[in-house]
């Protein structure tokens, strides 16, 4: 471990992590620390081989034919090969430390993992609430479950692709989502259905998927976010200033956009555009550095910190 005194206990949830870390997952990264390096040789050697060959082909276009701007663009390419075969030798095992590190984390949490093959969201209920876009096709992938205070809780990472063809029947494949699907429980349906999106300006509109418009009780919250409900009374209990921070929170905790979000039948439905998450960090740095340990904690903190805002919203409502 880069750093022996780094604790990782930094929350109630952690406790007892430290000497988790020592005893199961640091042994783990020292073993293939040793692999890593191998790797990271194998790749810069076979990288620069590559790229040295693209531009010898370049400079022999220069000199000889004297078509400096496509050799110029050849070398370019040279240099990008050479960096994509230096980066896929490692791209085997920043998946298998990404994969070990949330498996045994979410383990000592009590959670469950799956990297793929698990029931997916009811993407439907989201579409219908107009917290996805319409889509032709889609992935997922890294769901984490269980519960957090006796709520459960789902989240996953989906792809969403809209197909569209050319005048030649071509297709195109374009990316209408990319991000973060959670969903946390209520154990208890709800009165209406409310919806919370990205404020639109002049876009705005007076009802939304037959949901009226709320007005939110916290100016901050009022310039980003628009709010549509069936029952105003109940939207206004639950879309407190406290509860919107947490997800404000997680959005930035996830380097995420646009996130919107629904209470809906009986669970809280969240949809947060973001780039890959939990990831492994940098195979260019020593598998023990605890940074990317730290990294992916902080991001489940974030997730916890929603998951137990719901907890105090449903105390509270007793």
């Amino acid at each position: 471990m880069t750093d022996q005194n780094t604790t990782f206990e930094t929350r109630a949830e952690f406790k007892g992590f430290d000497k988790f870390y020592k005893k199961t997952i640091h042994p783990y990264l020292v073993d293939k620390e040793q692999d890593r390096i191998t790797r990271v040789a194998k790749g810069k050697k076979y990288g620069a081989i590559t790229a040295g060959l693209i531009i010898t082909v370049a400079l022999v276009l220069a000199l000889r034919f004297g078509i400096f701007l496509v050799s110029l663009f050849v070398g370019a390419v040279g240099i990008l090969a050479g960096w994509g075969v230096s980066y896929a030798m490692l791209t085997k095992l920043k998946g298998e430390t990404k994969q070990f590190l949330m498996g045994n984390i979410c383990e000592f949490l009590g959670w469950d993992f799956q990297v793929d093959k698990f029931d997916p969201p009811n993407l439907s209920l989201y579409k219908t609430n107009k917290l996805l876009p319409s889509w032709d096709r889609v992935n997922f992938e890294d769901r984490m479950s269980g519960t957090v205070d006796g709520v459960e809780f789902t989240f996953c990472e989906a792809h969403l692709e809209r197909e569209s063809r050319d005048s030649d029947g071509d297709t195109t494949w374009t990316t209408v989502f990319r991000g973060i699907l959670m969903e946390v429980g209520f154990h208890r349906d709800f009165l209406g259905r409310t919806v919370v999106l990205r404020d639109a300006g002049i876009f705005n509109f007076k009802k939304k998927a037959g949901m009226k418009k709320v007005g939110l009780a916290s100016p901050k919250f009022e310039k980003i976010f628009e709010a549509y409900s069936t029952d105003q009374v109940e939207s206004r209990y639950l879309l407190t200033p406290v509860f919107m921070q947490k997800l404000v929170d997680l959005e930035t905790s996830v380097s995420g956009k646009k996130i919107r979000f629904g209470f809906l039948e009986d669970k809280l439905h969240i949809a947060v555009e973001a780039p890959n998450q939990f990831e492994a960090g940098s195979m260019y740095k020593p598998l023990t550095d605890t940074e990317r340990t730290h990294k992916i904690m902080g991001e489940i903190s974030a997730v916890i910190d929603v998951i137990k805002g719901v907890g105090e919203d449903k105390r509270r409502k007793r």
